[in-house]
């Protein structure tokens, strides 16, 4: 047990090595013992053997080209981040300046000038960019965790095409009631979260308050059913919620419309076509949301509820890819979305997301099904014939190959931190202790790194959860005979030795809530393993074959 010591030429690996052989057969668990392996060398005949990295055809079938979409936001994020927000705040500073500025019916004799009322704009706009600079400086670090470079970008490009369609109104001389703003507290709530979107949607109100003339109402009135609308999409899951959640925001727009027209002294008559005008505006916000909601979670690839919910398709591509190429693979992620589900409903985490980041946590696998024992059917092992340490660097591998497959299919980022962090840096212990046992007997020195996964440690609860799932349904389901107290002693004993390792250092879940995810975990286990009735053989049958 010589950590950290140099490697000895019994066991010195190169990736390159793995590329010198060819797989008859599955492979072994990660952790796991494996099973008796059928193992080719690669200038044997091939004779219909798939090739390692394959599930009978090239490992490149599993991959897709980038779109340009992605291409774009992949250069984006490549960019040196203050000049990027150096430029974003001037572009969007000279962009709603000229928009709420720009004025197409002539300036009365003796009123402002042109330059007086842009500087005035100007100004103004100023000081909603440094009010919006300083919200996220104080609190940008709690409600943007991830993507805060591409949520900002979103954000801006919200702000900036709502006030054009505001221009875009007063131009076609269309009511100004009927600006569809709450189409903006829709879609920014769904794409960026509720406090973020407040800030927006009181920025655009004053600006559209002051296009319309400094109208005091039409911006009461876009406030108060745009933040209505923030808090009515806040927990909307399908998009048939997404539709109810539309339909009263624009009843409760076509309230305060018309109470707004009583107040401002209108009649009877014209408060309610006012009325009707805003239940218009609530429906053409629904309408446009509907719309540019896809468009948005595809172009700047933001997690939404109706993103997990596709994600959770199991005909989803990727996740059929990972059906015909390592069907045992699939099993285990279906069965561990199922606990991870569980736990994460218990401890008031996103049993979604836990559910979606256990379906493609093993996505990776996909490059070498036939390495993990889940793959095998009555096969032999291909890591027999390897040494300890390059069998731990195939398997580590799929961590990195998930990553690699799951940017290539657009999977969002809160799903590829799971893919990178469900194995946190945890030791491979079968091949730790096999290469133990070699190094007893060759004096070899065996380096703890060597057997360790690259990280990092999981970070929010449902990746925390995840790590928990996958290892305890791995451990259970290698057990011959599974009973309740041989499964309380996994649980616990994972549990345990993840703390004990550090594996929770980093991460949002408290020791309640890591105790409470192995007591769901448990519960979901004990119920999919109970017992069953084993049926009689037909003496029909029997007598037939005898």
């Amino acid at each position: 047990m010589a950590d950290g010591m140099d490697e000895t030429p019994e066991n010195k690996t190169s990736e390159d090595e793995v590329a010198q052989y060819r797989v008859a057969g599955n492979g072994p668990s990660e952790n796991g013992a494996p099973d008796q392996p059928t193992f080719v060398p690669a200038d044997a005949p091939s004779g219909g053997v798939p090739e390692v990295g394959s599930s009978g055809g090239k490992g490149e079938e599993f991959h897709r080209p980038p779109t340009r979409i992605e291409r774009l936001r992949s250069w984006l994020e490549e960019l040196p981040r203050v000049r990027f927000y150096v430029t974003l705040l001037f572009i969007v500073w000279l962009s709603l300046t000229l928009l709420i500025g720009v004025n197409v019916n002539p300036f009365a004799s003796g009123g402002p000038s042109l330059w007086t009322a842009f500087l005035g704009v100007g100004i103004v706009v100023a000081t909603e960019m440094w009010i919006s600079w300083y919200f996220l400086e104080r609190f940008g670090r709690k409600i943007l965790r991830e993507n805060a470079l591409i949520s900002i970008l979103l954000a801006a490009s919200l702000l900036v095409f709502f006030t054009a369609l505001a221009r875009i109104f007063f131009l076609l001389s269309l009511p100004p009631y009927l600006i569809p703003l709450p189409g903006l507290s829709i879609l920014g709530t769904i794409l960026l979260g509720p406090r973020l979107m407040f800030v927006i949607v009181v920025i655009a109100g004053v600006n559209v308050g002051i296009m319309a003339g400094s109208d005091f109402f039409l911006t009461e009135v876009l406030l108060l059913t745009s933040g209505f609308a923030i808090y009515t999409v806040l927990r909307v899951g399908p998009r048939t919620q997404l539709l109810r959640a539309g339909l009263l925001i624009a009843l409760v727009s076509a309230v305060v419309t018309f109470a707004a027209a009583l107040i401002a002294g209108l009649h009877l008559r014209p408060a309610v076509e006012l009325g009707g005008i805003g239940l218009a505006n609530g429906l053409l916000s629904l309408m446009l949301a509907m719309v540019l909601l896809p468009l948005f979670e595809s172009t700047f690839n933001i997690l939404t509820p109706m993103k997990l919910l596709e994600l959770s398709d199991t005909g989803h591509p990727l996740l059929q890819e990972l059906l015909r190429g390592a069907p045992g693979t699939f099993t285990h992620s279906m069965q561990v979305g199922s606990l991870a589900s569980n736990a994460a409903e218990r401890i008031g985490a996103s049993p979604l997301l836990a559910r979606v980041g256990a379906y493609y946590h093993d996505v990776g696998k996909l490059e070498h099904p036939y390495y993990f024992i889940e793959n095998q059917i009555s096969r032999m092992n291909p890591h027999s014939t390897l040494t300890p340490a390059l069998s731990a660097r195939i398997i580590k591998r799929h961590v990195k190959e998930g990553l690699v497959l799951g940017r290539q299919w657009g999977l969002p980022a809160e799903v590829l931190d799971m893919i990178a962090q469900h194995h946190g840096t945890t030791r491979i212990e079968y091949f730790y202790r096999k290469a133990l046992e070699e190094a007893i007997a060759t004096g070899a020195s065996v380096n703890d790194s060597d057997f360790r996964y690259p990280g990092p440690c999981p970070k929010r609860k449902e990746a925390g959860i995840l790590m928990l799932a996958d290892s305890i349904e791995a451990t259970v389901k290698s057990l011959e005979k599974p009973t309740r107290k041989r499964i309380e002693d996994i649980v616990d004993g994972t549990i345990r030795s993840k703390l004990e390792d550090g594996q929770f250092d980093q991460c949002e879940l408290t020791m309640r809530e890591i105790h409470e995810t192995g007591a769901a975990i448990l519960e979901a286990l004990i119920g999919f393993i109970g017992p069953r009735i084993e049926y009689p053989e037909d003496p029909d049958r029997k007598t037939k074959l005898a």
